[in-house]
């Protein structure tokens, strides 16, 4: 029994370490942004398999109104010019990643599984332009949307590094209104499309660890936190300055 005491007792010391480690702290100064400050938006949408990260278009159309183009990387490829009036008409640009075997190629099985996994290969990245979040169009439920605020530096600091996981500008192939880049970093176990999103949240100051969404769970308890940090901020703001 009392093996058992010392063990039990070991364990939860042991998770409790790994818990704590878990708890990455938001960027001091980047993120959350002050309740009052000009602020973006970015929508973050898990599924049963996939994370996906997406701007609204009407806000990037206001804020940037003289800079229209500053963030239409990567460009539409020529064949794909006449969806171009159709995807300005989209309600949102949707960023994920893949792994390209698996996504784009139907290899699938177990094999697929154990490469996807436990064998660097190829990514991809996807850029797409829809009237609805990843959230709220899955086939593959259930879903959770979360909903954050960001800096101006934050937000950029987010498009900037989303555009650099692309390896080509070239399109590798197109379904629908979403595009497929090649990726400059492999898939596997430690980087699959929840540390992929983690990374370019963490650039924007969210207290995320890349390193602990190595699944939906974990990665879905680390944004449930990030929310509870947002509101306790907004809700700690003075009284005075509510007024």
């Amino acid at each position: 029994m009392k093996n058992f005491t010392r063990y039990a007792t070991m364990f939860l010391l042991v998770s409790a370490c790994v818990l704590l480690t878990a708890c990455a702290l938001p960027v001091e100064n980047l993120w959350p942004p002050p309740p009052d400050s000009a602020a973006r938006t970015v929508y973050v949408s898990l599924d049963t398999w996939h994370a996906m990260i997406a701007f609204p278009q009407s806000e990037e159309m206001t804020v940037n109104s003289t800079h229209q183009e500053e963030h239409q990387f990567p460009q539409l490829p020529s064949s794909l010019g006449h969806l171009l009036p159709f995807i300005r008409n989209q309600r949102f640009e949707e960023w994920g990643y893949a792994e390209r075997a698996w996504y784009l190629e139907g290899r699938w099985g177990l094999t697929g599984v154990m490469r996807a996994l436990f064998w660097p290969t190829e990514g991809v990245v996807e850029v797409g332009w829809y009237d609805q979040v990843w959230a709220n169009r899955t086939p593959q439920p259930p879903s959770d949307l979360f909903i954050f605020r960001l800096s101006e530096e934050g937000y950029q600091r987010l498009r900037h590094h989303l555009d650099t996981t692309i390896a080509d500008p070239n399109s590798v192939t197109a379904f629908g209104t979403s595009l497929f880049y090649p990726a400059k970093r492999s898939y596997h176990v430690l980087h699959t499309c929840h540390q992929y999103a983690a990374y370019a949240l963490r650039e924007a100051g969210l207290p995320l660890s890349p390193f602990w969404a190595f699944s939906r769970t974990s990665f879905a308890w680390q944004l449930h936190r990030a929310v509870q940090i947002a509101e306790k901020q907004s809700a700690a703001r003075p009284s005075n300055e509510i007024q």
